[in-house]
């Protein structure tokens, strides 16, 4: 053991020899920077970068700054520096008994050499192991280095915000000088950034900012390294940052620009964006979020392209970049649930797959058994239903239950391909882990992503990527659906009539223009989208929180579309868009509004769009029999027994293309505290006692469903009648 010991402790020794006799990396200290510039499309400045890194740094040699930034980061950061030699024992030693008594870190003990060797070994979480490499690296670093070196280092490379690394990036970022030419107040406001570059941000928390700069102008002044002449002329000078002037525009998308791993060899980078757009979008953002935040909605994000070319033109991540606890968060790229406007693409392949707008669904409370045994019940919004709709209606209101009607016959692997064929990246889970909720946005997507999407609708069936940077070459495109489905759900997504059931003759999608739009609300009201097209543009807006906490009853109609409406209108301010062309492939027929079939002579007629040979081949007869209007129902509040569903009148329509075995209609009653048994009879016959659901396989015909329940002074019953056909 003892041999083992003296082996380990001589192997350590020249481990430790080798370690300190091997000088520090040169190229580690002074990073080569090769700086560009992002401009918008018409090359108007967005944002100067310096470095490999993608982050501001302009070198500036120790002589070249100005001495009262140099006394000032001292004062802040390492009062002893040039006394120690490379650890400060006695702030360490503090630092340590903090930590204990507070049981958190209250100062970090370290050293500027310490800092320059985090910086430098890039070291981004404090853990202790961390901080013993640091202490060692500050040991070798004062070996090789004079101090003088070492601060020189440490103001070139220390963060200073908005990725501005140094102090002469910063100064010329904040003050528009030169880091020679800062006055002893702007040197103290600098010198206090780098602790917390979020916290003591210059733009966003003047107080902060001025407290940190008094603080540090205090212990100049004690320490006698100002006179009080210097102390009161710059505690007295006001703070002039001009926000306007600084060169940081379309953070969110240049920040976007820089995260795609692009090799940038150009001097400058020319983008998509429109900045005079994009500032527009931000200020129509933020006003917009404002009157929301009422209803505790925080935070929103918007994106708009050129439909033809897939041009960024605009992104805005959240409502203010510069807040500093979610602000830089990129809502554009973020993962959510899309909520209803998934549904376009779940109508687009049904389309694809034969099942054309008249098909007619029952939109009434439906159970649909699953394949483990277990219920999936979806509920429409509002908890409102409609009985026989056809597809247009059901897509245009946003129907909950028919879209899982539609997934339920398409096939749940089936719409999940479809979804990957449109480039949702994020859909990485097997399709069985989504189920039937897929059809109403059970799955997380970006709304970049979900944008881009709808952009193949707008053009033909053929997906394109998007682009955000300024290129005259166009990208290659797939066909993933045809021209004529395409041109279909464009139709049912700008048709006002289409979605009246739901939203009102009134709503902010009835823009003055042809456009197809989609909103899209999820379970308790966590995120709110509305998404859609004109052959020019493409815009994609989402409303929410990042953290995921509800808002108070806004929906996609109330959030996200009147901000959408507002952007459209911005956008087609000079000129209105074109209405869209339908092939010339398509047939156009008139049909009956209630079946969907060849209007009879007592039918209400609509126009509707079919691909060749989908159109209708039965004639309606169903129309004037009376079997279609609902009774009046009374104030169901006083009963202490009824029938819940089905409702009296209602129809069925019995689907040839689904099993029949997994085809049923849910009986639900009500029953109070007032009944002790009951019973549910259909046509007479007992059904089920004392059960409050009970699924029935439907068969043709007409039926009586009647619930008898018992009370201590006797029998209390409801009857309705419904049909199957």
């Amino acid at each position: 053991m003892g041999k083992f010991l003296s082996l380990l402790s001589v192997i350590i020794l020249m481990l430790a020899l080798n370690f300190f006799i091997k000088p520090p990396d040169i190229k580690s200290l002074y990073p080569n920077f090769n700086s560009f510039n992002v401009t918008d499309r018409n090359g108007i400045l967005l944002r100067m970068v310096v470095s490999k890194d993608y982050k501001t740094s302009l070198w500036m040699p120790l002589n070249k700054i100005s001495p009262e930034i140099i006394k000032a980061t001292i004062i802040k950061e390492d009062k002893r520096f040039f006394l120690h030699k490379g650890i400060d024992v006695i702030a360490l030693c503090r630092a340590i008994k903090e930590q204990l008594v507070n049981r958190k870190i209250i100062s970090g003990g370290s050293t500027l050499t310490m800092q320059v060797a985090k910086i430098v070994l890039n070291h981004k979480k404090r853990t202790v192991l961390n901080k013993i490499i640091e202490i060692l690296y500050a040991l070798k670093l004062e070996l090789y280095l004079r101090k003088e070196k070492i601060l020189e280092i440490y103001l070139n490379r220390a963060p200073y915000g908005y990725e501005n690394y140094g102090v002469e990036a910063a100064s010329q970022f904040y003050f528009e000088k030169s880091a020679n030419q800062l006055s002893l107040s702007e040197s103290c406001i600098l010198s206090a950034i780098p602790k917390s570059p979020n916290f003591l941000n210059p733009l966003k928390n003047y107080e902060k900012i001025r407290w940190a700069r008094n603080k540090i102008l205090n212990e100049l002044i004690a320490n006698r390294l100002i006179d009080s002449t210097g102390y009161i002329n710059a505690i007295n000078e006001p703070i002039k940052i001009d926000k306007k002037k600084i060169i940081f525009r379309a953070p969110h998308f240049v920040d976007f620009i820089l995260g795609q791993n692009i090799d940038f060899k150009s001097s400058n980078i020319g983008s998509t964006i429109d900045i005079n757009l994009q500032e527009n979008v931000e200020k129509m953002l933020f006003t917009s979020i404002n009157t929301l935040k009422k209803y505790n909605v925080n935070q929103g994000a918007v994106v708009v392209m050129d439909t033809k070319t897939g041009d960024i033109l605009a992104m805005v991540g959240s409502r203010d970049y510069f807040d500093e606890k979610e602000g830089q968060v990129n809502g554009c790229l973020s993962l959510r649930q899309p909520g209803s406007s998934i549904k376009p693409f779940l109508y687009l392949l049904a389309l694809s797959s034969g099942i054309p707008m008249n098909y007619l669904m029952n939109d009434t409370i439906t159970e649909f058994k699953l394949s483990n045994g277990t219920i999936y019940a979806p509920r429409n919004f509002g908890d409102k239903y409609h009985r026989l709709v056809r597809a247009r209606e059901a897509l245009g209101s946003s129907f909950n239950v028919t879209a899982v009607h539609i997934l339920d016959k398409l096939g749940i692997e089936n719409f999940y391909n479809f979804l990957i064929k449109l480039h949702f990246t994020s859909i990485l889970k097997q399709p069985d882990f989504y189920g039937l909720s897929l059809s109403l946005g059970g799955v997380e997507v970006k709304l970049l992503e979900l944008a881009n999407a709808y952009r193949a609708i707008a053009n033909k069936g053929v997906w394109t990527d998007y682009k955000f940077i300024k290129s005259s070459r166009e990208k290659i495109g797939e066909r993933v659906f045809s021209e004529e489905v395409a041109y279909i759900i464009t139709d049912v997504l700008s048709d006002n009539s289409s979605r009246i059931k739901a939203f009102g003759d009134d709503s902010p999608l009835n823009l003055p223009f042809p456009c197809a739009v989609k909103t899209g609300t999820t379970k308790n009201f966590k995120d709110n989208w509305c998404v859609g097209f004109t052959e020019k543009y493409t815009v994609g807006v989402w409303v929410g929180n990042f953290d995921g906490s509800p808002m108070n009853g806004v929906s996609g109609i109330s959030g996200a579309a009147p901000l959408f409406r507002d952007i459209m209108i911005e956008l087609h301010r000079n000129k209105y868009p074109k209405t869209f062309e339908s092939p010339k492939s398509l047939i156009q027929l008139k049909i009956c509004a209630k079946t969907g079939l060849i209007p009879g002579k007592n039918c209400s007629v609509v126009e509707e769009f079919f691909v060749l040979g989908t159109e209708p081949k039965d004639t309606c007869n169903y129309c004037g029999v009376g079997t279609w209007l609902v009774p009046v129902h009374g104030d169901k509040s006083i009963k202490n027994i009824y029938i819940l569903h089905p409702r009296n009148g209602d129809i069925f329509k019995l689907d040839p293309q689904i099993p029949y075995k997994n085809q049923a209609i849910a009986f639900k009653v009500h029953i109070d505290s007032t009944i002790e048994s009951f019973s549910i009879k259909l046509n007479g016959n007992t059904l089920c006692k004392n059960t409050t659901t009970f699924l029935w396989q439907p068969k043709l015909g007409k039926y009586e469903l009647e619930v008898i329940g018992n009370t201590r002074t006797g029998q209390k019953s409801e009857k309705i009648t419904f049909t199957v056909f």
